[in-house]
């Protein structure tokens, strides 16, 4: 999965359109993104995405891997062309 490519903006630009929401708890240094309502969580993943608060987005593959297993190729591909 090389052929990530995108940045922290370009990420939760995607993420919003497909209708994430940020919700933030306490203070850290992650952002929780959680799915929108109608996504299945298979058990052992957390019903959001964390995205680190600085501007260096280093784990694009791992974005991906989560979104994969939650919404299949069909949110994966949603989320290429959001982006």
């Amino acid at each position: 999965m090389g052929e990530w490519n995108f940045n922290k903006r370009q990420c939760v630009a995607a993420l919003k359109k497909l209708g994430f929401y940020l919700s933030n708890d306490r203070r850290g240094e992650h952002d929780k993104y959680c799915f929108p309502s109608g996504y299945v969580i298979p058990v052992g993943y957390r019903p959001f995405i964390m995205l680190p608060r600085h501007n260096e987005l280093r784990l694009q593959h791992k974005i991906v891997k989560e979104l994969l297993a939650i919404g299949g190729e069909e949110l994966v591909e949603k989320f290429r062309k959001y982006l």
